[in-house]
């Protein structure tokens, strides 16, 4: 058995996908500890609508959005008022519900996020991750607005809007798909990665950058992005461009 035959490899693919809405239900109270904190923050940001768009004149008094955002974000959401783009409110009331406890593996931790329409309403529901990272001060929900907005600039100037609910999601039609490579194997990279794009109205991904690297892997992902094929983003029917984020979680297993 060769080197690689003796190791078991997972690699898993999220697409961040924002939510706006008005309502979250909340998972069981019994959860406690880190899971608690992010599960309860991600309901409050959920009731409030601000998991896609941070509108800090939104907080209640009894939320200080420096309690909630990370602070990267707060900072640059704070000197940049008109970040990110503004994306079109949902046409009908629309419900979410939180569907599992968050994994708080390395720092990084996600929330599944079902979204339904309103009660009155038909339509398919969609389900999504919310992204939490932790501070020295517990844990915060991660934009990457801070990140988005040094290396993009010129994106912000065109106003691509980033995904968003009322929208339709880009469907994969074409492209390799993201595997390890050797080396990557043999120095046991492992971690988060996050890449945002902007897939075009003809399906085309282009202006990829990253936000969150690994060493070895980032170039990997990117261009398997770039070679990839997408079914556009709609909106009322119509293909849209947007800015689109994709979440990569890399994890080795090795075997004695």
């Amino acid at each position: 058995m060769n080197a690689c035959a003796s190791r078991v490899i997972r690699l898993s693919l999220l697409l961040m996908l924002p939510w706006t809405g008005g309502g979250c239900a909340s998972i069981a109270a019994s959860v406690r500890g880190p899971e608690g904190e992010i599960t309860e923050k991600a309901r409050r940001l959920c009731e409030l609508g601000l998991l896609s768009r941070p509108d800090l004149s939104l907080f209640p008094a009894d939320m200080r959005p420096e309690d909630s955002i990370r602070p990267e974000d707060l900072a640059y959401l704070q000197a940049h008022p008109e970040f990110p783009p503004s994306s079109p409110p949902p046409s009908q009331p629309l419900r979410c519900e939180l569907k599992s406890p968050p994994n708080t593996d390395d720092g990084f931790a996600t929330v599944q996020v079902k979204l339904r329409p309103g009660a009155e309403a038909d339509g398919p529901t969609a389900e999504f991750p919310v992204n939490f990272v932790r501070t020295s001060a517990g844990w915060r929900l991660a934009y990457w607005f801070a990140e988005e907005g040094a290396v993009s600039p010129q994106m912000a100037a065109a106003q691509v809007p980033f995904f968003s609910e009322p929208m339709t999601k880009p469907k994969k039609l074409s492209g390799e798909d993201l595997s390890y490579t050797q080396e990557a194997v043999e120095k046991r990279i492992q971690g988060h990665m996050a890449i945002r794009c902007v897939i075009t109205r003809e399906g085309s991904v282009i202006n990829c950058h990253s936000l969150k690297s690994l060493p070895l892997m980032t170039p990997v992902a990117l261009k398997m992005l770039w070679g990839s094929r997408f079914a556009p983003a709609t909106l009322d029917g119509k293909p849209i461009a947007v800015r689109y984020m994709f979440h990569f979680k890399l994890k080795t297993t090795f075997r004695p």
